[in-house]
């Protein structure tokens, strides 16, 4: 589905219903995270289409985003306050 040839980058993943489907790693993690499973290849390939022309996610933060944004703007602001 994916396009990739080299059967070592390549992850079978199981559709609801199951029928099977050949991924790349980055479309597999993908397929893994939808809330809801494709029933077929076509399914498949509409839930995984190009994501840049969707609204931003960055504004939905779950509770590990939260921690490590805070985090790594703490570092940042002791950073700049060594450097001053």
């Amino acid at each position: 589905m994916c396009g990739e040839g080299d059967a070592r980058a390549l992850v079978d993943v199981t559709l609801e219903g199951g029928g099977r489907a050949r991924l790349c790693g980055s479309h597999a993690v993908m397929h893994g995270r939808l809330g809801s499973a494709a029933r077929s290849e076509a399914d498949l390939r509409r839930l995984l289409q190009d994501r840049r022309d969707r609204p931003e996610r960055r504004s939905i933060e779950d509770e590990l985003a939260a921690a490590l944004a805070d985090a790594f703007r703490r570092e940042r602001r002791e950073r700049e306050r060594r450097r001053a």
